[in-house]
């Protein structure tokens, strides 16, 4: 498992300044997560290692959290602005394609009269829905100051949490007689598969639910 610890020393150092080509990566990944593109956790592991390497204040970290929310900002943005502008049309094609989301786009329109910023920050943490709230935003004509600002607000808490849990792990995993990295990377993909999918299998039970009060 070397090749490991070899790969995440390789990419985390790469995050810097005298890297752009990484930072233009990591910026079109941003961009292409939020369009529905899956990147399997890539972003998520790559900043959680930046935090356990170098601390959460360290250029690297700040650097990738910069470069994230400008890429988020983009993606969702672009989103939100293809479904302004084609508004019915876009809506027929989403039906067509994919039920279940027009299902969501249509729960999600009644709860972004109130609070709208926060509402797209809190919707876009939740799994599955991260195309919701620009889908929405766009048919309701947001004010896109109020869609930019929940972009960035759920960027800045979603990277935050890794962050934190990165650094913890710093001070953690050296008293343990074990090959920190190695095992963190395997148990960290674990942790993160079973809490998405735990949050994903709420939220679907949420909105099937909703579906048949109705």
């Amino acid at each position: 498992m070397e090749w490991i610890n070899s790969l995440l020393n390789y990419l985390t150092s790469g995050v810097s300044v005298h890297h752009p080509v990484t930072l233009l990566v990591i910026f079109t990944l941003g961009a292409l997560s939020e369009v529905g593109v899956p990147l399997f956790f890539s972003l998520e592991i790559l900043l959680f290692f930046i935090s356990y390497d170098y601390g959460p204040l360290s250029s690297q970290a700040l650097l990738m959290v910069l470069m994230l929310l400008l890429g988020r900002e983009t993606g969702a943005n672009l989103l939100y602005l293809v479904t302004r502008s084609l508004g019915r049309r876009f809506l027929d094609w989403l039906a067509k394609r994919s039920l279940r989301t027009m299902r969501s786009v249509e729960q999600f329109r009644a709860r972004l009269n109130k609070n709208p910023t926060i509402m797209v920050a809190m919707v876009r943490i939740t799994p599955g829905l991260l195309q919701v709230p620009s889908i929405t935003a766009g048919a309701v004509r947001l004010r896109p100051l109020s869609f930019v600002g929940g972009v960035a607000l759920s960027s800045l808490i979603y990277d935050t949490i890794l962050i934190l849990l990165g650094f913890s792990a710093r001070f953690v995993l050296p008293h343990m007689n074990t090959q920190p990295k190695t095992y963190l990377f395997i148990g960290f993909c674990c942790l993160i598969v079973i809490v998405w999918l735990i949050l994903f299998l709420f939220s679907r039970h949420n909105t099937t639910k909703n579906a048949k009060s109705k």
